[in-house]
């Protein structure tokens, strides 16, 4: 689904759960084109994930033009389906470096799937980034954004495409001024940190991890979620909002199923 164009560059979605481009389990995927050159952002849950392929298919996305698959951070539902993603296009893969653990050895053992017994592959990274990181991308350049907060890998991704200022936010920041799941071991120190740094960037666009994306002044939901977390306790933790890909799986067991490697005779 072409969500955003220009000469110089066209965002697709291909992959989200939340709004049934592909398994419920995925966070957004997207791809971004610039000068015959592709780059994902997030690979989803590695569920059903042919899914993905069928939606690039559709938006006339050859496979092979993607070199370079960025996770936005390796919690299981942007990032399980990456060792697939790097099959299907032969892509490069990067994390921040504080993610490259779980990718290559940790794989995601606290996951619903992992204690239903459903195992995950491992994917090796070949980039680990840091923040300031510039990934060139035919004619723009992906800013690397560290932000801690939501998880300690967590990243943003920016970039200016004909004098619009767009941020790839990952789950650090939804529309409305939405926050990614949060419990007692969060640093919000370090993540109300985190969103004043995008703050300050007053962003057009917004393209989250999850929910609905912002194609204008994207800048006032940013602004308000660091109010937010530079108020009380009560005004950052809400009920979970549903459809995130942990309610489907606590919601719907059928999913399990979905998940299970194909049996090949």
């Amino acid at each position: 689904m072409k969500i955003y164009t220009s000469s110089a560059a066209t965002i697709y979605l291909i992959g989200s759960g939340g709004m049934g481009l592909s398994h419920p389990c995925d966070s957004h995927v997207y791809v971004i084109e610039s000068a015959g050159e592709c780059a994902m952002i997030d690979a989803g849950s590695g569920v059903k994930p042919e899914r993905l392929y069928e939606r690039m298919l559709e938006d006339g996305i050859d496979p092979l033009t993607i070199k370079t698959i960025i996770l936005t951070h390796s919690h299981w539902d942007h990032s399980r389906g990456a060792a697939w993603a790097k099959r299907l296009t032969g892509a490069r893969l990067a994390v921040h470096q504080l993610g490259v653990k779980t990718m290559q050895d940790i794989r995601w053992p606290t996951s619903h799937l992992e204690k239903h017994g459903i195992q995950s592959e491992a994917a090796h990274v070949e980039c680990p980034l840091q923040d300031n990181d510039v990934i060139q991308l035919g004619r723009i350049s992906l800013k690397v954004i560290h932000t801690p907060g939501h998880s300690d890998d967590s990243i943003c991704l920016h970039t200016d495409i004909d004098g619009k200022s767009i941020l790839f936010g990952g789950d650090t920041c939804f529309a409305e001024g939405g926050h990614g799941t949060v419990n007692a071991e969060t640093n919000f120190r370090a993540y109300r940190d985190s969103v004043k740094r995008l703050d300050a960037i007053k962003i057009d666009v917004l393209l989250p991890g999850h929910k609905h994306f912002v194609l204008s002044r994207a800048f006032s939901h940013i602004s308000l979620l660091e109010r937010k977390l530079s108020g009380s306790w009560t005004d950052v933790v809400q009920t979970r909002v549903p459809f995130f890909p942990t309610w489907w799986l606590e919601h719907d067991s059928s999913l399990y199923d979905d998940a299970q490697p194909e049996v090949r005779s």
